[in-house]
Order: C-alpha cells, then sequence, then structure tokens
C-alpha cells in the first residue's frame, strides 16, 4: 500500500492476514474472529500509544469495530480517516473478474456482490466516511485522493 510506503515508522495492519495466523481459522469461524479482532486491536493500541501511524486495510461493516477505531483514536489524541473507496457494481465486479476468480478463493463472484451491496449501503449511514469515487481513476490517481484527505 502505497500510502504507507509514504509515512515513516507506520504500521499497516491487514486484519484479514492476522486471521490467516490462526490455525484452523476457517473451521472455528466465529472463535477464529474474536481472536483476530482482539489481536488487531491489541496492535492498534501499541502503535498508537508509541504515536505511529496505523493504516487498518480491511473492509469492515461491524459497527462496535468502528466505534472502537473512534474510541481508541480519541485516547491516544489521533484522527482517524475514513475511507470508502467506491465504484458502481459492475465496474468492481468487471475489475475482480479481470483479477481472476479461483476455485476456493475467498474471493467469489456471489461474495464480491454481497460486499459491494453493503460497502454501498455503508457509505450512505457512515457521514463521517470520506466516498471516493474510483470508477473512473487509475490507481495513482486514487492515491493522490487519498493523500489529499489524509493530509
Amino acid at each position: 500500500m502505497k500510502v504507507h510506503s509514504d509515512l515513516p515508522l507506520s504500521f499497516l495492519l491487514d486484519i484479514d492476514a492476522q486471521r490467516r495466523y490462526i490455525s484452523h481459522y476457517k473451521e472455528y469461524k466465529e472463535k477464529s474472529r474474536k481472536m483476530y479482532v482482539t489481536i488487531s486491536q491489541a496492535i492498534i493500541n501499541s502503535c498508537l500509544e508509541t504515536q505511529h501511524d496505523v493504516i487498518v486495510d480491511k473492509m469492515t461493516f461491524d459497527p462496535d469495530l468502528l466505534a472502537f477505531y473512534y474510541d481508541v483514536a480519541k485516547r491516544y489524541d489521533a484522527t482517524v480517516y475514513e475511507i470508502i473507496l467506491w465504484a458502481p457494481k459492475e465496474v468492481v465486479m468487471k475489475r475482480a473478474e479481470e483479477r481472476g476468480w479461483r476455485e476456493d478463493g475467498l474471493l467469489t463472484p456471489e461474495k464480491c456482490e454481497l460486499f459491494w451491496n453493503k460497502i454501498n449501503e455503508l457509505k450512505d449511514t457512515r457521514p463521517q466516511a470520506n466516498v471516493i469515487n474510483t470508477e473512473k481513476m487509475s490507481l495513482d490517481e486514487t492515491y493522490r485522493e487519498v493523500t489529499k484527505i489524509i493530509q
């Protein structure tokens, strides 16, 4: 993630990667979810306590988890930049298809559509979020829009 490489001593927290470090996470979905959320929260606390930026790379729709981000930021006098990268459903589906679907992959056409629906709904319920319509944007243009928000 380019934003991460531009922020010295920032921590890029890929929450999905945290889950993959847990053995048998697929068979124990709810128990492993509790583990990776707790681990991720500890990482965020540690980084903010030592006054380092944290970039959370996660599509999340859980209002409690979103509230945690704001609560912990307030505790450490940090700022949350909630950014939703959005594009029309047909654009998102085409991009995902171009990347390729894998048999037994985590991202299936059905999940992609489900995620799009959730993000589309979320963007309308999060007035504090910065929504960037990436439909006609390159990766570099999207990056520039993100950096405008966080500077």
